[in-house]
């Protein structure tokens, strides 16, 4: 696999590779949220907001299983890491529904949602890097 280097301020294949990996990965996560909200209801604000974590733990699986897998600094890690997955998953949905959860004062329901995220997301990736090649 070809590494790209990363001093080379625009290299025009890897941006490709973000961008088309990026455009899949958002419509990813946006199927998930439109599938979810279609067959248990539409999330309201200040509720558990299953489509984003299920989105980032999927996609903290799989970005685990990519550290073990792809090499790092390559159009196949742009394209699959940084696009595909970077867009899949959602940090600022996140920090969106904890602020309406406090919004909506479920402080309780915004601190269990974040610990939630981030222990199962870090599990979700240790664990996925761990599986041999």
């Amino acid at each position: 696999m070809q590494v790209f280097d990363r001093t080379t301020p625009f290299d025009a294949t890897v941006v490709a590779a973000v961008a088309a990996g990026g455009a899949l990965g958002a419509s990813g996560r946006w199927l998930v949220a439109w599938t979810l909200d279609a067959t248990v209801g539409d999330h309201q604000p200040g509720t558990w907001p299953w489509p984003t974590l299920i989105a980032n733990l999927v996609g903290c699986a799989l970005i685990g299983l990519a550290a073990r897998h792809v090499d790092r600094d390559t159009a196949a890690w742009a394209f699959a890491v940084t696009g595909v997955l970077g867009g899949f998953t959602t940090f600022s949905a996140l920090a969106l529904e904890l602020n309406d959860m406090a919004d909506a004062d479920r402080l309780t329901l915004a601190v269990l949602y974040a610990a939630v995220t981030l222990a199962a997301g870090v599990a979700a990736t240790a664990i996925a890097d761990r599986v041999p090649p």
